[in-house]
């Protein structure tokens, strides 16, 4: 067993720039990724902003620790606030919105090439800093 305590959380966060709105930056650790390598655990903080997603080949479940999360498509809206959790499934497009500034875990599964290979240029982009807990490579 582990915890994960909240110096741990914040130790190696790195910027996440998005490419859909170059004005917001959160900063995100994903300090685990199972044996397997099919599955990774985040934690995310963002200041209030927006960006657009296409979700391709994974899920993923976020939990909303602080802040106002609204996604938006064509087929209607979903807000998440404070305890809170919400799905986002393969094929899902939406514009992701934080409404306030918010702090997050997620969960994606399975991790794909695109994804592993997303996360490694986050950490490579900075310095060849690392996650707090090593997971299988990309390759």
């Amino acid at each position: 067993m582990k915890v994960f305590s909240k110096e741990t959380l914040l130790k190696n966060m790195v910027e996440h720039p998005y490419d859909t709105n170059q004005d917001l930056v959160a900063r995100v650790n994903f300090f685990f990724r199972s044996e397997d390598g099919r599955l990774t655990i985040a934690y995310y903080e963002s200041p209030a902003g927006w960006f657009d997603v296409s979700v391709e080949g994974f899920s993923e479940i976020d939990y909303v620790l602080e802040g106002e999360v609204q996604l938006s498509s064509r087929s209607g809206k979903v807000v998440a606030r404070k305890g809170e959790a919400f799905l986002i499934e393969d094929g899902d497009s939406f514009r992701w919105h934080n409404v306030k500034p918010s702090k997050m875990l997620f969960f994606i599964y399975p991790v794909t090439k695109d994804i592993s290979d997303l996360i490694d240029s986050f950490y490579s982009r900075q310095q060849g800093r690392r996650p707090s807990i090593e997971y299988p490579s990309s390759g």
